[in-house]
C-alpha cells in the first residue's frame, strides 16, 4: 500500500493550525521532502508516506497530537498511553471501552461514546461541553484513526456498515471512500458516527506489547499504509492490478483470479464506491507520480511501469489526471 497517493487538500489541514505556534509550513514541507509550491495546485496530491510523516513532524512541532482542531490540545504520548492500555484487552469491544473510558477522563479531543442496539455498535463522537464544532479533519483525523487501529489491533479488516457525518460534504468529499474503505458515508446527518455489526466486538485483540512497540516507532505511517483494506474488494483487486502493472489485467483475468465472476466483482466493486476502470486509473496515477518523484526515470519507463504501451498515451493521461504533461509535473514540483 505503499503506492497511493493523498491529494494536496490533506496538507493544509495538517498545516491549517501551524502559523499560530510560529511555524513555517515551508519548513514543514520541505523537512519531508514535500516542495512547498505544491500547496498552490489543488489537484496535487503526494505519497501516502510523505503525508504521514508531514503530520507526524507537525503534531510533533507543534506539541499537539491534534495538530490545534480542538482545545486544550492533546499532548504528545496521549495516543501512546491510551494504545498500551488497548492492548491488554481481550477483544474489541473491552478495548473500544477502555478507548471511550480514557477520554471520558482526560475530556480532550473528541468525546466518544459506545452505544449498542441489537445487531450494531454505534462509535459516536460528538463535543465536550462548552467546547465549538471544529473543522471537518478533527473527525477525519479521529475516526479513520480509531478505525485503523481496530483494525490493527485485530489484524482484520473491520468493516464499517455506515458512516454518518454532521456537516456538510466537503470538497473533496470523493476521497472519502479511502478514508472510510468505501462505506457508505451520509453527510449533514444529526451525529458523527461509525457504525459497524456489533458481533465484530467480540473479534480478539491478536496484537502484542512487542508488536505495539514496533509500531509505536512510526505510528501514523503504520496507520495510513498497513494492509487494513486487504480483504476489501478494492484492496483485493488493487493488490493483483498493481502486481501485474507492465501487462494489465482485464477484470475479467482478475476476477477469475479472485476466484469470482466479472459480473459480481463489478457489483462488489460498485457497492465499494468505485468502477473498475477508476480503480485501474487511480493505481496508474498513482504509481506514476510515484515514480516522477524518481529524477533518474525517464518519462519513458515511467509509462512502461505504468502498463502503457507508448509514452504519447500515457501523456494524454497523465495529462487527463493531472492537468499537466509528466515533464511538466515534474520541473513544477521536484
Amino acid at each position: 500500500m505503499q503506492d497511493f497517493s493523498i491529494p494536496v487538500s490533506f496538507l493544509h489541514a495538517v498545516l491549517r493550525y501551524a502559523p499560530e505556534h510560529g511555524l513555517s509550513a515551508d519548513k514543514l514541507l520541505q523537512r519531508c521532502g514535500i516542495p512547498p509550491k505544491i500547496l498552490q495546485d489543488e489537484t496535487a496530491r503526494v505519497s501516502a508516506r510523505q503525508y504521514a510523516d508531514l503530520q507526524t513532524l507537525a503534531m510533533r512541532e507543534m506539541g499537539d497530537e491534534i495538530l490545534g482542531y480542538t482545545q486544550p490540545p492533546m499532548k504528545l504520548g496521549t495516543g501512546a498511553a491510551l494504545s498500551h492500555w488497548m492492548i491488554h484487552t481481550r477483544n474489541l469491544g473491552q478495548a473500544l471501552k477502555r478507548y471511550c473510558h480514557f477520554y471520558g477522563m482526560i475530556e480532550r479531543g473528541l468525546k466518544p461514546q459506545l452505544l449498542l442496539t441489537a445487531d450494531m455498535a454505534h462509535l459516536r463522537f460528538s463535543l465536550w461541553e462548552d467546547q465549538q464544532q471544529p473543522e471537518p479533519y478533527a473527525f477525519e483525523m479521529v475516526m479513520f484513526g480509531l478505525h485503523r487501529f481496530a483494525s490493527w489491533l485485530t489484524r482484520h479488516n473491520l468493516r464499517i456498515s455506515q458512516v454518518t457525518l454532521n456537516y456538510p460534504a466537503p470538497e473533496h468529499a470523493r476521497e472519502y471512500r479511502a478514508i472510510f474503505l468505501g462505506a457508505p458515508i451520509a453527510f449533514s446527518a444529526e451525529h458523527c458516527e461509525l457504525q459497524f455489526r456489533r458481533d465484530l466486538l467480540q473479534k480478539p485483540i491478536r496484537q502484542t506489547q512487542e508488536t505495539l512497540d514496533e509500531f509505536l516507532r512510526h505510528p501514523h505511517r503504520n496507520l495510513l499504509l498497513g494492509n487494513y483494506n486487504l480483504q476489501s474488494w478494492i484492496g483485493r483487486t488493487r493488490s493483483i492490478l498493481r502486481q501485474n502493472m507492465i501487462e494489465m489485467p482485464t477484470l475479467v483475468d482478475v476476477a477469475e483470479s479472485l476466484g469470482t465472476s466479472p459480473k459480481r466483482l463489478r457489483q462488489q466493486l460498485g457497492d465499494e464506491g468505485i468502477r473498475y476502470g477508476e480503480l485501474k486509473e487511480q493505481l496508474r496515477r498513482d504509481v506514476a507520480m510515484q515514480h516522477l518523484a524518481d529524477s533518474e526515470m525517464s518519462v519513458e519507463q515511467v509509462a512502461f511501469l505504468t502498463g502503457f504501451a507508448e509514452s504519447a498515451t500515457f501523456i494524454r493521461a497523465f495529462r487527463k489526471w493531472t492537468g499537466y504533461t509528466p515533464h511538466a509535473y515534474r520541473k513544477k514540483y521536484y
